[in-house]
């Protein structure tokens, strides 16, 4: 709200220095060639209507012109196609104005003579403020790049930190998983089984740190934690995992645990009475997506929702806009039976 008042001041500000340029260039060149003097035979609120008038058409002019500016910021359009039509833009609403203004005036239009200087001028001063949002919205643009990059590299080092933080408590963990798994017998396979799988789990998230890891370390990582998470869920369950990625296309870099809160929240809020979880990650071209679709009671108020949703998710949503900036989608839908989240990533 307050980025937008400030914009708005801005344009009115330069609106009003173009209208006073306007209001200048239009007087010395048409009153020059009539020989009169403009302020002489007209009223003082007449001027004044008429200086205002000029400064409401030249804010819409700035208002016009910084919409296109964006639009070419945004679009990286040619200086030369930039310039081109901020030319036309202000021979067009010039024009129109001093027609209007000379009709209202003296109910006839200006002459060639006395419209093509102020049109030329008019020109001129509106490519400079073309000129001047272009250069402000490049520098806003600039700053908005440079404050992302010390947020993601700060959030690096955060995460770097927490990961040196937390090394003590797996690594103490990994010694007790070793040690249970010894102390139980060879003929107990299923419990030595998921003492394996739950520290080859743990190794992996301590040792991936924020770093970039191949898509294959990261699918064989979700295909052991969501086994694990099979273990305790009823035989009732019916689990379906597709992940269609050509064998020469693993190893792309993406950043890891990305995709982890979303089965978490899968396996957390599994309802109804047809358990299901589908699993699928597919990649076209440079568009990895990642879609898990569980089942949920009917009625569910623990459920996630647009409006609220757990912490896992919004941690999830904080690290996308730091790492994939501009380069991801996440929807989450939730209908009668079941809930689907969807992750693309642009690679």
């Amino acid at each position: 709200m307050v980025k937008k008042i400030k914009q708005q001041l801005r344009q009115l500000y330069i609106a009003k220095y173009l209208g006073i340029v306007v209001i200048i260039c239009m007087r010395i060149c048409i009153d020059a060639y009539r020989n009169v003097k403009y302020w002489e035979v007209k009223s003082p609120g007449f001027l004044a209507c008429d200086a205002i008038a000029t400064i409401a058409v030249c804010y819409a002019f700035v208002y016009i012109l910084q919409r296109w500016a964006t639009y070419n910021q945004k679009h990286q359009s040619s200086l030369w196609k930039g310039y081109g039509v901020t030319i036309a833009i202000s021979l067009v609403v010039i024009s129109c104005y001093m027609a209007v203004r000379a009709y209202v005036q003296y109910h006839r239009f200006y002459s060639i003579q006395e419209g093509s200087v102020p049109l030329v001028l008019s020109a001129l001063f509106g490519c400079i403020c073309y000129g001047i949002l272009r250069n402000s919205i490049d520098e806003a643009e600039t700053r908005r790049l440079q404050i992302e990059q010390a947020e993601l590299k700060n959030e690096q080092l955060n995460t770097e930190l927490r990961a040196l933080r937390a090394q003590y408590h797996p690594h103490f963990l990994f010694n007790a998983l070793n040690t249970i798994y010894f102390q139980i017998g060879p003929e107990n396979e299923t419990p030595r089984h998921t003492i394996e799988l739950l520290s080859e789990i743990l190794r992996y998230q301590v040792n991936c740190g924020s770093e970039k890891v191949p898509l294959k370390q990261e699918m064989e990582y979700l295909e052991k934690d969501i086994s694990f998470r099979r273990l305790r869920c009823s035989d009732r369950l019916r689990l379906k995992v597709d992940f269609s990625i050509q064998e020469d296309e693993q190893n792309v870099m993406i950043y890891p645990l990305l995709f982890i809160p979303l089965v978490e929240n899968a396996f957390k809020y599994i309802g109804g009475d047809k358990l299901s979880i589908d699993v699928k990650m597919l990649k076209t071209g440079n568009q990895l997506t990642f879609t898990i679709i569980n089942s949920v009671p009917p009625i569910d108020a623990q459920m996630p929702s647009k409006t609220k949703t757990g912490t896992g998710l919004d941690n999830l949503r904080r690290r996308l806009s730091l790492l994939y900036p501009d380069n991801h989608t996440l929807e989450l839908t939730r209908n009668n039976d079941f809930y689907s989240a969807k992750l693309s990533l642009t690679l």
